[in-house]
């Protein structure tokens, strides 16, 4: 590995270009020549239709520091590594964010390694030590707050647009709190925990799981949107602001992959990204389709069906 980096930084000096490191940690770097940026992690990878860029989504520390080097809206992050952790280190980088902040496994998905709604860097660093010796490589990230929405964008095209919505309740003027989410989250959903987290969020809408909300009185169970826990969906396809558009479409060619799904973080999708404070979350380079059929709000969006003709298109167009 040593040799191939050594062999390519020499080969692009000769050139006339530089390489520049960006996390040593994983061997990753841009080689910069005749006015390209590459990314390149460890060694070249190239198929016939594209370079891949499955890294940069594979690997949330280097999704976001992309972002943040690109200039895109991103939560303020900081990385962690075994091999190269130090107490001064996480001190100094954990002082640095805001809380609450959310800790991840860089290297993780479907929620494996995630530990949200640290209050304060002492409760951090106690996670973060003990959390490393089964992650590898971890990220604490500012928590942002706001309306969740989940963008398939295929190129320049936002071709499924839905905002997530939280599992919530809505009050009969009966029952409980407790007994509406029973009601709820009938089988095959997942049941929601009765916990201090819950006690948190229903503390600050005003009730508790004794209390008997007022008919058509809106309630959210989760912070986080929850399809497991009746979490719902609604399609704003239609809605979305081009400006919001062309910075996913930006954040996507940074991957280098056609095809992306991002979660992104604003008030209000209607409204340019200049107006509001927005940040995208995450990029999946192997995201959901199945979501943007049939939501719980909204028309269905044929994804698979612009996908196919995508790649037919594509296809004819390549010269092989």
């Amino acid at each position: 590995m040593i040799k191939n980096l050594s062999l390519i930084r020499k080969i692009v000096n000769e050139m006339g270009g530089v390489t520049e490191k960006i996390i040593p940690e994983r061997g990753c770097f841009y080689i910069k020549i005749g006015g390209e940026k590459i990314f390149v992690s460890r060694k070249f990878k190239i198929t016939r239709s594209s370079i891949v860029g499955k890294e940069l989504t594979a690997f949330k520390d280097l999704t976001y520091f992309i972002l943040e080097k690109e200039g895109i809206p991103t939560p303020k992050t900081r990385c962690f590594y075994r091999r190269t952790l130090e107490k001064d280190d996480i001190d100094k980088k954990l002082s640095d964010l805001s809380y609450p902040i959310v800790i991840k496994d860089s290297d993780g998905s479907n929620s494996r390694g995630v530990f949200v709604n640290i209050p304060d860097l002492e409760a951090a660093k106690k996670i973060l030590t003990k959390q490393i010796n089964t992650f590898p490589r971890l990220i604490a990230q500012e928590m942002v707050f706001g309306r969740e929405f989940r963008i398939l964008m295929l190129r320049h095209k936002a071709i499924g647009v839905l905002e997530m919505i939280p599992p919530r309740i809505f009050g009969d003027g009966k029952s409980t709190v407790d007994e509406l989410i029973l009601k709820k989250q009938t089988p095959p959903l997942k049941k929601t925990s009765r916990d201090e987290v819950l006690d948190e969020i229903l503390k600050k809408q005003g009730v508790s799981l004794k209390s008997i909300p007022k008919k058509g009185k809106e309630i959210f169970i989760k912070k986080n949107s929850c399809l497991a826990e009746g979490g719902e969906t609604r399609d704003v396809t239609d809605i979305i602001n081009d400006d919001i558009v062309s910075l996913c479409a930006k954040a996507g060619k940074l991957t280098e992959n056609y095809l992306v799904g991002i979660d992104l973080m604003c008030d209000d999708i209607r409204v340019s990204p200049d107006d509001q404070k927005l940040s995208i979350i995450e990029i999946n380079g192997k995201p959901d389709l199945y979501i943007h059929y049939n939501p719980t709000h909204g028309q269905t969006r044929n994804v698979i069906r612009d996908i196919i003709e995508f790649i037919i298109d594509m296809r004819k167009k390549t010269v092989i």
